[in-house]
Formats: C-alpha cells, sequence, structure tokens
C-alpha cells in the first residue's frame, strides 16, 4: 500500500513549467503560478460530436485530438462525445467546489487540480463511479480501449490510496502519445507512472 501524499511530497516535479504537457499536478504537487492560462484556448462548443457549452475549453493542441476522438466515438455510437466540465480556474475550483467535497478527497483543491491544466474534461456526468457505469458502461468500455490512441488518459483508476481521489471514470485528462499508449499497456495510470518512475 501506498502512502500517495507522503510519497510525493518528497518527490521535486517544479522543473517543469506549468504549460509542459507531461505537468504533474495533484495531491501535494500544486503548480507554480497561480494565474497560470495558456494562450492557445479553444472553446469546445464549436468542435465536430462534440456536446460543450462555450466556457468549456482546452488547449489547442488537446482540443485536436479530443475531436478526432469525438468523430471515431460517433463513428461507434452515433452520439456525440459531452463535455460536463473542461478548464476550472484557482478561483472557481476555492469558491464553487465544497470543502466538504475537498476533504473527502472526491474533488482536487485549488491549485492542485487537473482541469486547471486545460489538458483535462469530465464527460456526459458528474457523478460517482457507480451510478456513471450504471449509465455509460459501453461509452466507458470505448474510452478504455481507445482513448489513448488520441493521447486521453483516465487519471483517477485506483481509489485514492494510489491516484490521491477516488476512481473517475468520467475524467480523462490529455498527455502525449507515447506515455498514453505506454500507461495503457501497463495498465497503470499516470500517478502510478509518477511514483514508480521516482524509486
Amino acid at each position: 500500500k501506498i502512502d500517495l501524499a507522503s510519497f510525493l511530497s518528497k518527490i521535486d516535479y517544479s522543473d517543469l513549467p506549468d504549460d509542459s504537457l507531461q505537468k504533474f499536478v495533484g495531491v501535494k504537487k500544486p503548480f507554480k503560478n497561480i494565474s497560470y492560462e495558456p494562450a492557445d484556448l479553444v472553446s469546445l462548443q464549436w468542435l465536430s460530436h462534440i456536446s460543450a457549452q462555450s466556457k468549456h475549453k482546452l488547449r489547442d493542441e488537446a482540443s485536436k485530438n479530443l475531436e478526432e476522438m469525438a468523430d471515431a466515438f460517433y463513428s461507434e455510437f452515433w452520439k456525440n462525445i459531452v463535455v460536463v466540465s473542461a478548464y476550472r480556474s484557482y478561483n472557481y475550483q476555492k469558491n464553487s467546489i465544497s470543502e466538504s467535497c475537498k476533504q473527502s478527497w472526491r474533488c482536487a483543491r485549488e491549485w492542485e487540480s487537473e482541469h486547471q491544466l486545460w489538458l483535462a474534461i469530465d464527460l456526459w456526468e458528474a457523478t460517482n463511479e457507480q451510478k456513471f457505469l450504471s449509465k455509460y458502461q459501453s461509452y466507458y468500455n470505448w474510452l478504455h480501449d481507445n482513448a489513448h490512441l488520441y493521447w486521453f488518459h483516465q487519471s483517477y483508476q485506483n481509489w485514492r490510496e494510489f491516484d490521491g481521489y477516488y476512481i473517475e471514470p468520467r475524467h480523462w485528462r490529455y498527455l502525449w502519445v507515447d506515455l498514453a499508449t505506454k500507461l495503457h499497456e501497463r495498465d497503470i495510470t499516470f500517478t502510478q507512472y509518477v511514483v514508480l518512475s521516482t524509486k
């Protein structure tokens, strides 16, 4: 059993800039710059086979790959991918996410959320694992098998002892192709990869 918070607190990733696709944020691993915001943001509202509000944005590279993934998903299900959350600012994470949610490890604290990377999305519904899979099991199965081809990875798969948070089948983070495929093939999360690579 890994004491994740204790282990990660001993690792220094401060040399990675906030705009790095390899940036790891999580429990006790915050951003450097509280006001970090990249210049290459794209609204997901206008992308094909994606249902999203105009406020939902990702970095350009991530949005292009998401659109490709959505096109492939549509070919399989004749349904759009629905994005219910993408970028969330420090202030939103601080003021609009309940403290009880943060204390129970169901939500990230401000400055530690993958959503502030502009690389993470929540799909279909912001609910717990059981409710999500009862409604979207076939969609999740497809993402599990195919998302890595478009450089996306499910961040939280193994409970808080390993990934820092509860299992979230809705939450997918854009990485880069080699790592997304490596994680898929080894059946581990990005957090596990970070921990294992520093032992």
